[in-house]
């Protein structure tokens, strides 16, 4: 027997793309989708750039039929793992928003276009209650479907579909003079321009349908009903993992991947350093009584002076530039810049996020009467701790690594 799930996902709008995971013992694949069920709501086209997400798995009695709580630790494993390939990616299963419901077999409605429809449902071919069922204006309805609605909507769908993707050749004669602000135009013009990614109804649904990827594949191709030249080629990325890391540590990177406030952000992942921050000096056979020293001993645990460097390196050009100034805070008092060119970068980034850290957790309007750096929630002065993220996060994801070699990872699902 096999059971799928689809399961939501946050910040995966815009994705376009395939992502394959395996290596954990079951195989799992994200790609867009239509959420919401729509029939009333129905659109004749879609971008694929604005749709969001899911994750889809299938498992079997054979593999074992996994509980909701390890589902979900096995999508944190996989998209932890494509997070630290994808620096962009925000991609977590931590959902504020949900769209998916379940609707009870004896309830006469169920629920569609984001739960605001009700549509009748009606399953004569199995439900032995059901006695019959009939039109009563429309004698050519055929009732072969159980969601009784789109017997009727299936021919006005059909017929809208058809009629708007044909206005995609759709041209017109044109003449216009030029001027200052343009050239002029003699001759037959498209009246829509399309941006890529464009699906229409059938192809969109069929995102749902999106199976057996071979190995060999590099994209999915989702057929146009009308013509090839509107076939949509979705790339196929993949990625394995073998590691169960530590869930206490994924759900701390997770709440800094997933929140939208920078300094919620700081302190999600921050956390992960600090969960070492007693075992750390153990580990390297030193001691380090305050929290500035502990965290210095956690990065010195994960990276390097060198490692550092390549880090800063890589990084794009408008986050150096923050580097090299000041982050002005709430208060009247600056953080210190970033010591770029310092010999010891495992000691400076230290000092320098600690001293973030504590800017973004107190409030102290003064500490022993001098005024103290802070960060007003929602403040456009909020927003300038963001240069600092793409490191706190980058030693989240080696704290994260370490802790499994040290033996915090899991066994089993």
């Amino acid at each position: 027997m096999a059971v799928t799930i689809s399961f939501q996902l946050s910040n995966s709008k815009g994705l376009a793309k395939i992502i394959s995971f395996k290596g954990l013992g079951y195989e799992l694949t994200i790609h867009p989708t239509i959420h919401g069920e729509p029939i009333l709501t129905s659109q004749a086209f879609y971008y694929l750039n604005t749709l969001d997400c899911i994750a889809f798995l299938r498992m079997t009695t054979e593999q074992g039929i996994l509980r909701q709580d390890q589902i979900e630790y096995l999508i944190d494993n996989y998209l932890f793992e494509y997070s630290t390939m994808n620096p962009k990616s925000l991609i977590t299963t931590k959902v504020d928003e949900f769209v998916y419901w379940k609707d009870s077999t004896y309830n006469l409605y169920h629920h569609y276009d984001q739960a605001n429809t009700g549509a009748l449902i009606v399953d004569q071919g199995n439900d032995p209650t059901v006695i019959d069922i009939q039109p009563i204006d429309n004698d050519t309805v055929c009732f072969s479907d159980w969601c009784i609605p789109k017997n009727y909507t299936k021919d006005i769908v059909e017929d809208y579909v058809e009629k708007m993707h044909s206005l995609l050749d759709e041209k017109v004669m044109l003449f216009i003079e030029p001027n200052e602000h343009r050239d002029g135009y003699m001759g037959k013009k498209r009246i829509f321009k399309c941006g890529e990614g464009l699906l229409d109804l059938y192809q969109a649904e069929r995102l749902d349908r999106i199976r057996n990827i071979k190995d060999s594949d590099e994209e999915f191709v989702i057929k146009s009903t009308f013509s090839d030249a509107y076939d949509v080629y979705i790339p196929i990325e993949r990625v394995n993992c073998e590691r169960l890391y530590n869930p206490l540590l994924l759900s701390f990177y997770f709440s800094g991947l997933n929140d939208k406030n920078p300094l919620n952000s700081f302190v999600g992942y921050y956390n992960v350093l600090e969960y070492y921050f007693e075992e750390a000096p153990n580990v390297l056979g030193t001691h380090a009584h305050f929290e500035k020293d502990q965290l210095e001993c956690v990065v010195r645990l994960l990276s390097n002076h060198n490692d550092i460097a390549s880090f800063i390196t890589s990084l794009e050009s408008g986050v150096k530039a923050k580097l090299s100034q000041p982050i002005a805070t709430s208060s009247s008092v600056s953080i210190n810049r970033f010591k770029s060119g310092s010999p010891n970068y495992t000691k400076a980034i230290s000092a320098w996020l600690y001293e973030i850290r504590c800017a973004v957790v107190h409030s102290k309007k003064t500490r022993k009467g001098r005024t103290t750096p802070i960060f007003e929630p929602y403040s456009e002065e909020a927003n300038n701790i963001k240069v600092a993220l793409p490191f706190v996060r980058w030693l989240a994801i080696l704290c994260i690594k370490k802790d499994y070699e040290l033996g915090g990872g899991k066994k089993n699902l």
